[in-house]
């Protein structure tokens, strides 16, 4: 055989090798363009919270948050409680939406989907952790007298999704759990 003559063989090898590389590289262009996603959507948080902490940058983004969505971490902890019994109440989803509109969030924002589908389906508990990364390091920039208005108005809230669902026959509007889950929540402003 001459060096110009049809080799099936060498065809179907260089065929396999040509796919190989192309997924192999399809895998690392997407894993490329993930990352620069990220750093966009690090960049993006930073510029909007004054967060420069890279790690709680991370966690945030890996939580899904983003900048269009930021106002729905501020309501992580009510989602949370609402949460504490393994489900959420139809009284307790009317009390953190009402939150939310109270603080503006508008009901064709990307922050009030990403509310909804968390009182829908349960996040992750990793994101409970990633907001109180957001909590310390608020609690580093901001002045003392706001971080305490804030801390209010959250243990406010709070107070309100636990006790609209009742409790039981009315007598105990706030379970033991619901105050354990509280408790925890006003720990982490403490810094």
């Amino acid at each position: 055989m001459n060096s110009g003559s049809f080799d099936p063989f060498k065809q179907r090898e260089q065929a396999m090798e040509d796919a190989f590389f192309k997924e192999r590289d399809q895998r690392l262009m997407e894993k490329m363009r993930s990352q620069l996603s990220s750093l966009e959507e690090k960049r993006q948080l930073a510029h909007v919270t004054g967060i420069v902490e890279e790690h709680v940058l991370t966690s945030l983004v890996a939580a899904g948050v983003k900048a269009d969505t930021l106002a729905a971490v501020t309501l992580i902890p009510l989602v949370e409680l609402a949460w504490c019994d393994g489900n959420v109440a139809a009284e307790e989803r009317d009390a953190v939406l009402n939150a939310a509109n109270g603080q503006g969030i508008r009901s064709d924002s990307a922050s009030y989907e990403l509310l909804n589908s968390w009182l829908s389906e349960r996040p992750d508990p990793k994101i409970l952790g990633a907001w109180k990364e957001y909590v310390r390091e608020l609690a580093r920039i901001m002045p003392k007298d706001s971080l305490a208005s804030l801390k209010k108005t959250m243990l406010d809230r709070l107070n309100k999704v636990a006790s609209s669902a009742g409790g039981f026959l009315g007598l105990s509007t706030i379970s033991k759990h619901e105050q354990a889950k509280i408790d925890e929540i006003a720990r982490s402003w403490e810094v």
